[in-house]
């Protein structure tokens, strides 16, 4: 709380309490309160009259100050703030915006969080990035981070849509929620990709009732022409989070087990460990004989 007193004539103070009553660093809402002295209320109308001036020109300088706290001074338009940004991350407010070929410039280093409508993309990579964005208007209040290790500068063209693009399959019980990632050369990287998941929000959405921990990470495998599982986990801030080498088409859906993606893996594991001792059992056969 902020406190400032202006002392008038005939010993009269007049105290203003300033309060911020949310953080949105998109649209900070202050509380005013002002008290004035019982010798207030013996003043002429005119003194009345310069106090109301110098409230409203206060009143005026609080709400300019709110709008400089975001880049436009825009609402966030249903945009979603992340609950990890950094406090040092690089807004861009986009809130009128849909994007569709929208060349964004990513610093190496740098937390970047871009306000779309109704999405906000919090991404960051080691190397300088130049980010193609394009975003179906039917996909609505998804917050989605992506932080990116390649071995050299990219450009990388995300499509996000609602659903998959022509020649792969739908899958049952997604989140309308497709992410198309293409980077413009053949190249090394880890990633990690997250998407906040609300419970509540995402029901109320689909019209069914979406059980969190059957939520997976899946790729489309081009080889295969399948939908692949891929590890996933939810993180103390909210999002279901996967890593991987390689960019693709990506989703996330419920699977029948949350269960699914272990025993898969343990089952190559298995797989791997009975092919390796048939191979020594041999090798030792043979050197005995």
């Amino acid at each position: 709380m902020a406190k400032v007193q202006i002392k008038g004539h005939y010993g009269t103070t007049v105290s203003f309490f300033g309060t911020l009553v949310s953080q949105d660093p998109l649209s900070p809402t202050f509380v005013l309160c002002i008290t004035i002295d019982d010798e207030v209320k013996e003043m002429k109308m005119k003194r009345m009259a310069i106090l109301t001036a110098t409230l409203l020109f206060i009143l005026m300088l609080t709400t300019f100050s709110s709008a400089t706290l975001a880049e436009t001074g825009e609402s966030n338009s249903g945009s979603k703030i992340p609950p990890d940004m950094p406090v040092d991350a690089l807004q861009f407010n986009r809130t009128d915006t849909t994007p569709s070929g929208y060349m964004e410039s990513i610093q190496e280093m740098e937390m970047n969080v871009f306000f779309y409508r109704d999405f906000t993309l919090m991404m960051n990579c080691t190397k300088n990035c130049e980010l193609n964005m394009t975003l179906d208007p039917q996909v609505r209040n998804r917050l989605l981070s992506i932080s990116v290790e390649p071995n050299q500068t990219m450009t990388l063209t995300m499509n996000v849509s609602a659903s998959p693009p022509q020649g792969e399959a739908v899958m049952e019980h997604t989140l309308n929620f497709y992410m198309g990632l293409e980077t413009n050369a053949t190249l090394q990287l880890q990633s990690q990709l997250r998407l906040h998941i609300n419970q509540t929000e995402l029901s109320e959405e689909l019209g069914r009732e979406v059980n969190v921990s059957r939520l997976i990470w899946h790729y489309w495998d081009q080889t295969q022409n399948q939908w692949t599982p891929v590890e996933s986990y939810m993180d103390q801030n909210g999002y279901l989070v996967c890593n991987t080498t390689h960019f693709s088409t990506w989703t996330i859906a419920e699977v029948e087990s949350p269960d699914q993606i272990p025993e898969n893996i343990h089952a190559y594991a298995v797989i791997g460990l009975v092919a390796i001792v048939t191979v020594a059992s041999v090798l030792w056969k043979r050197k005995k004989r």
